[in-house]
Parts: structure tokens; C-alpha cells; sequence
């Protein structure tokens, strides 16, 4: 019997003390909530992972075409605060005009945004969203790709 105590209380220990450590989880990307019907999210990697407060920040970008991209559409990369406020200054980039990029893209070609690369505001409090945005500059319809990530 205290065998099998003593064997229990070494297990506990052990699996509080591996739950302890902190595991990195790859920063996850989900749907822009703030549209009616969100559009298609692509796939985003940062590095570093996750954002420094006040460092350089490179994201990747990759997708596939829900809907044809023509001429004229930009993505935006900005930090938000829990209000959608603003943090500093947003990339905004000719979508068109990227590197390996040719445009119209068709719907259901893949494409790759080259490296974007940005600073993060001087502090990310909890909350902090990171939002990518590939859409019409007017914001007169929904982006045509669209994620979000909260921090």
C-alpha cells in the first residue's frame, strides 16, 4: 500500500511539473470577425514567434484565390488594440506590385506574399491583435483575404 502511495505521489509531482514548463505554441491566425461573413483566411507565420514589443516582425503570407484579386487591391498589416484602435503606424502595400505576384490572380491559384516586414508597437498588452488584410483600399466590400491573431 504505500508502495502504491508513494508511486502516486511521484506521478502527480511529475505531471504538475511537466504541465509547469511553458510550452511555444505557434502564434494562430482566425477569421476576421469584424465582417458580416468573414472572408477566407490565409495561412500566416511571424517570426519572431511571438511579436517583441517594439522589434522588427517578418510575416508570411500564403493563400489561394477565393475570388479573382485585380489591380488596386493592397494588404494592410496593423496592430490593433481590444478596441480596434490603431497601434502605430500600419503597412499598407500594393498587393499587385509584390514580388512573384502577377495580377489579376485567378480564383483558386495559390500565391505567396513575399516577406513583409514591420515593427511592433512598444508594448502588446494582452489583447493586442495583429491583423492582416488583403482587400479593396475603399473598404467598400469585404477583403478578399483576411486574419486576425490575439496576443
Amino acid at each position: 500500500m504505500r508502495r502504491n502511495f508513494a508511486f502516486l505521489v511521484i506521478l502527480l509531482a511529475t505531471i504538475s511539473m511537466i504541465n509547469a514548463v511553458p510550452h511555444k505554441r505557434a502564434t494562430q491566425f482566425g477569421p476576421c470577425t469584424v465582417y458580416g461573413v468573414p472572408p477566407p483566411v490565409p495561412t500566416v507565420t511571424i517570426n519572431p514567434d511571438p511579436p517583441t514589443a517594439g522589434a522588427s516582425l517578418s510575416i508570411n503570407v500564403s493563400a489561394t484565390a477565393a475570388s479573382p484579386i485585380n489591380q488596386g487591391v493592397i494588404i494592410t498589416v496593423a496592430f490593433l488594440d481590444a478596441n480596434y484602435n490603431l497601434l502605430g503606424t500600419a503597412s499598407i502595400q500594393d498587393f499587385c506590385s509584390q514580388a512573384g505576384i502577377s495580377c489579376p490572380v485567378a480564383a483558386g491559384a495559390s500565391f505567396t506574399v513575399p516577406t513583409i516586414t514591420t515593427t511592433a508597437p512598444p508594448t502588446i498588452n494582452p489583447g493586442t491583435i495583429l491583423g492582416i488584410n488583403i482587400g479593396d483600399p475603399s473598404g467598400n466590400t469585404n477583403p478578399v483575404q483576411c486574419a486576425m491573431a490575439q496576443f
